[in-house]
């Protein structure tokens, strides 16, 4: 059925020439399939960070990672709803289009219906004998054959209104058929996303939930504390093994590691813009309210704004870490990584080469976070660095 409608579709569009129209359904089209790409590779993410977790073993339950488990299905029900409110704005679009072109065409077969009706005037008034009085005044043969010659185009003009009037009586009557069944389907669909849209605020009250819950409880909050720190060495950790494995690879393949800052010095740029809301160092916790260590920066921002690669590098890593939500990491040189975590959307992949000041994802909340912003790391060989002396100013 889409196939047939896209079919009528694209054959109305080349009749009424509606270009403006058709380049914005063309628009949502590439919206939806990069969505939905994008949806594919959260939902690879999240089964390949669970399958991880099962095959280390954990055997103690760990808070932090019923966190992960809630918010990764916060996270996809939202990306899910993304996809449906488009594939919801399309329908609208095809509606909107098929009413224009309607309308088009409702207007050329009224001019045909005139021509016709102007014509059985004319053939009431004149008859046949009007149209043989025109041979019959001819002076010679000559004018009397292009009199019947003439007569023949008019007949043929006749016909060819009355043949036009026909498709356009089909394809008027298709038309209606085919909208009527897009309003069917756009009930339909927008049902779905209502549905979704519901499962979606449920998601992220079970979070809010939970976490509220850790809030409450003294012991929880200091369980939950104790496996950011360590969530914390686990990340330095992951990165050296990364490196020593992306090392061993090089070697054997004899290729000298990338120094990205080559001319750059050792300075970064800013990854987002906006106030730095809990410093490098000793804190207390936002989430658990208690005394930690934090490893990076937490920059504010609106969530989904551009986080942007603080140097050029390689994509070390993309994926889910436990308390840092849906992070990236990059390589760039010198055994400097940076660290960008919390995010709402990553749109980059493992091993991609990435210039400086490249859009790597948006600001989000995942992991242990208290509201939208970027968590940003400087680390050197693993080892955890104040962002601010490696800033811009």
């Amino acid at each position: 059925m889409r196939f047939k409608f896209f079919v009528i579709l694209v054959l109305i569009i080349n009749i009424f020439s509606l270009n403006y129209a058709w380049a914005a359904a063309q628009n949502i089209d590439s919206q939806i399939a990069s969505e939905e790409r994008h949806r594919k590779e959260l939902d690879k993410k999240i089964k390949d960070y669970r399958k991880q977790i099962q095959e280390m073993g954990a055997k103690v339950k760990s808070l932090l990672g019923e966190i992960d488990t809630l918010q990764q299905d916060e996270a996809m029900a939202g990306q899910e709803l993304v996809v449906l409110e488009l594939q919801n704005q399309k329908i609208k679009e095809n509606i909107n289009l098929m009413s224009k072109a309607m309308g088009l065409e409702q207007n050329k077969i009224s001019e045909l219906e005139q021509q016709i009706k102007n014509r059985l005037v004319d053939m009431y008034k004149y008859g046949v004998s009007g149209e043989m009085n025109l041979i019959f005044a001819s002076q010679n043969i000559s004018e009397a054959v292009e009199a019947v010659h003439l007569l023949k185009i008019i007949n043929d003009h006749d016909e060819n209104i009355l043949s036009q009037l026909k498709r356009r009586y089909e394809n008027i009557e298709l038309s209606r058929h085919i909208l009527k069944e897009q309003q069917e389907l756009l009930t339909r669909q927008s049902k779905e996303v209502e549905d979704q849209r519901d499962k979606y605020k449920k998601t992220i009250s079970e979070t809010n939930s939970f976490i509220k819950n850790i809030q409450r409880e003294k012991a929880l909050a200091e369980k939950a504390s104790r496996e950011a720190e360590e969530a914390q060495r686990a990340v330095g950790r992951t990165i050296t093994n990364l490196m020593n494995r992306k090392k061993a690879m090089q070697a054997q393949q004899k290729k000298q590691s990338t120094d990205y800052l080559k001319g750059s010095g050792t300075m970064l740029d800013w990854p987002v813009r906006g106030q730095v809301t809990s410093k490098f160092g000793n804190r207390v916790h936002p989430m658990f309210k208690t005394k930690s260590n934090h490893s990076g920066i937490d920059i504010a921002a609106p969530s989904g704004t551009p986080v942007k690669a603080a140097a050029s590098g390689e994509v070390l890593y993309v994926g889910w870490m436990r308390g840092y939500g849906q992070v990236i990491i990059l390589d760039h040189g010198r055994n400097i990584t940076t660290v960008y975590a919390h995010l709402s959307s990553t749109r980059v992949s493992d091993g991609q080469v990435i210039r400086a000041g490249s859009v790597i994802g948006g600001v989000g909340k995942t992991g242990n976070a208290t509201g939208y912003h970027l968590h940003f790391e400087v680390r050197v060989n693993g080892k955890i660095q104040n962002p601010l002396s490696y800033l811009k100013g």
